[in-house]
């Protein structure tokens, strides 16, 4: 058999030190206390907050990818009225009524 001479001061330590461990080994791992309200409200409110940014930079990654127009087809056109013009002159009397009815209901949506 091992015999182990120990002061009191060195037992008392060893004591000590095999309390901690048991104590913190058998910890139930429940909080202190209940949350308050507001808290319960803020830990909730920041969680919808973090799916919203989560939402939105998703929503952005995938605006991203979207090409709506290609370079070839923009490169002769400036987007100029006098370029416009010729077009519209090849239009008959229906096409240009329909396209007069279109424009004012864009400028008067009532």
């Amino acid at each position: 058999m091992i015999s182990i001479n120990l002061g009191l001061l060195e037992k008392t330590v060893v004591l000590f030190y095999i309390c901690i461990l048991f104590y913190s080994t058998h910890g139930d791992s429940k909080p202190l206390g209940k949350r308050a309200i507001n808290e319960v409200q803020l830990m909730h409110n920041l969680g919808v907050h973090k799916h919203a940014e989560l939402r939105q930079d998703w929503l952005q990654m995938k605006l991203r990818e979207i090409h709506t127009a290609s370079e070839k087809n923009n490169e002769g056109k400036t987007g100029l009225l006098s370029d416009i013009i010729p077009n519209l002159k090849d239009l008959n009397q229906r096409e240009a009524e329909d396209i007069i009815a279109v424009l004012e209901k864009l400028v008067n949506p009532s």
